[in-house]
């Protein structure tokens, strides 16, 4: 069914979709630029509840991933405070040139794998979109929304940046929450302590899990260090 009026961005909405289906349309996003999401709870109420830019893509283009993480993270720490260890006084520098990982057929096959296994509690939606990084861009989904210094543009320059150095692909898509299958994720603890700079900058309640644990940057990396799927979630 087309939601074009109540949900911009979403073509078409799955309700019983076919397991193949999810690897069909994400093999052929190239050529269609029509991106699959797995939609959870609330997903199509958070769509279309953003303002966008009137020209949203040359606004990503134009965007420094980097940048917007920095200017997203919390830091630094008040004096004596260890909450953002090992970053208590500034944000990550920025990473080095990486190896487009995206168009690999590893990171491919982690978003089907994952799909396939939870694609029967879900559905599945099509997207106006080129890459799985744009789907909330495209949909003007509002799940980060009461955060009011993180807009959809900076969000999805950090989603195509992942995307590209770690084969993230964002696989499913709920009212507040954004599942990420890794193909690539950080080996080493150095590596994975700048990364989860970033996700506490991405998501500021990453450092909370609501399981008794939290977490500083440091803590939190352990966590990350050969982790195939990256979970955020907007309280």
């Amino acid at each position: 069914m087309s939601l074009s009026d109540t949900a911009p961005g979403i073509v078409e909405i799955h309700e019983t979709p076919d397991p193949s289906l999810y690897a069909r349309l994400l093999g052929d996003v190239g050529r269609s630029s029509r991106c699959p999401v797995l939609l959870g709870f609330r997903a199509v109420e958070s769509a279309g509840g953003m303002p966008v830019p009137d020209d949203p893509w040359a606004a990503v283009e134009q965007t420094d991933a980097h940048a917007v993480l920095e200017r997203w993270w919390p830091g630094p720490c008040t004096a004596g405070c260890r909450c953002l260890d090992p970053w208590i006084d500034r944000f990550p520098p920025r990473p080095g040139p990486a190896l487009d990982r995206s168009p690999e057929s590893a990171t491919l096959a982690a978003a089907v794998d994952f799909a396939r296994d939870i694609g029967p509690y879900s559905d599945l939606a099509v997207v106006d979109a080129r890459r799985p990084a744009d789907i909330p861009l495209a949909v003007r989904w509002s799940g980060a929304g009461n955060y009011a210094d993180h807009d959809l543009v900076g969000l999805t320059a950090v989603l195509r940046s992942w995307e590209e150095r770690f084969g993230a692909t964002l696989v499913r898509l709920d009212g507040s929450t954004l599942t990420l299958t890794v193909a690539f994720p950080p080996e080493t603890a150095v590596e994975a302590e700048a990364v989860a700079a970033e996700h506490f900058a991405f998501c500021p309640d990453q450092h909370d899990p609501q399981n008794g644990t939290v977490h500083t940057p440091r803590s939190y990396a352990a966590t990350l260090r050969g982790a195939w799927t990256w979970r955020f979630w907007w309280d």
